[in-house]
């Protein structure tokens, strides 16, 4: 019997939500009246979410050597928009903790979402792309419709990743899953996203990042993520051949004013930063 991406995120949601500590932060990112207190009185009560961030606010990436100990030295540290980006990612990665699979590991699948999160970033940077939405919660967030679908259809999932693997090695894997199924991780991603009431930005960054020029909203920040999937395949493993990563649009770099000259630089970026990133992700 066939079933619907829908029905698919609606079994997923009947078991868990989004944290409501993630929306209050955003919340309070989007108030112009909100100071770091506000953000201290959000996080402080949430135990795992104030010990990840004072992680990685003493983490090798500030270099500020151990010395973080309360929220409102991380934030300070860290800054605010960094702060809601990776409280997002945490509550993310937290709410499929408990949702088993037995078709990728939980370190593979964030590992390379934050590969594709840490490029979204510095390509960002490198396009002056001010997205209101971060690029980073929108790279870490792209695939998590493949979750759901490894969850609540294991068979069928199994069944696209070997059709994936016969017919392209993998790289295309999103293929493989619109014949098998009839859609693909980022449609169930995208239904994800409306059902936690995420942005719509943020959404549309899930649903088009394999086919970005369909997006009609999010723009640049769908083409940045489109382009960030990519080069996460390429940072992992450790390849500057684009022959080895799912295809990029060519139509990306010239809208972005961007060359393929960058690849180099940001594979290089994205590999140091993660390293940093999974001990808090994955501690």
């Amino acid at each position: 019997m066939s079933i619907t991406s829908k029905e698919l995120v609606g079994n997923i949601t009947q078991l868990t939500s989004f944290p409501d500590v993630a929306f209050r932060i955003n919340e309070a990112f989007a108030d112009e009246n909100s100071s770091a207190a506000d953000f201290v009185a959000i996080i402080e009560p949430d135990p795992a979410l104030s010990a990840a961030l004072l992680r990685i606010a003493n983490s090798a990436l500030y270099g500020v050597g151990g010395t973080v100990s309360t929220i409102e030295r991380a934030i300070t540290i860290v800054g605010l928009r960094e702060i809601k980006d990776l409280a997002f990612g945490i509550c993310a990665n937290a709410t499929f903790q408990g949702i088993p699979n037995d078709l990728v590991s939980v370190k593979d699948f964030w590992k390379h979402s934050l590969y594709c999160a840490t490029a979204s970033q510095s390509l960002g940077r490198k396009a002056k792309i001010h997205a209101a939405d971060s690029l980073f919660t929108a790279g870490l967030l792209h695939d998590i419709g493949e979750l759901v679908m490894f969850n609540q259809n294991p068979e069928l999932s199994r069944t696209a990743l070997e059709l994936s693997l016969d017919e392209n090695d993998g790289v295309t894997s999103y293929l493989a899953e619109r014949k098998v199924f009839g859609f693909d991780h980022a449609e169930v991603g995208a239904e994800l996203a409306r059902q936690w009431c995420l942005p719509d930005s943020l959404r549309a960054c899930i649903e088009f990042h394999h086919d970005p020029f369909a997006s009609d909203i999010a723009g640049d920040a769908v083409l940045i993520v489109h382009l960030a999937n990519s080069i996460a395949v390429l940072a992992e493993l450790d390849s500057l051949n684009l022959d080895d990563a799912p295809p990029i649009d060519k139509r990306t770099f010239e809208k972005l004013g961007l060359s393929t000259d960058v690849i180099p630089e940001i594979v290089a970026e994205t590999q140091e930063s993660v390293k940093e990133l999974l001990r808090v992700f994955l501690n």
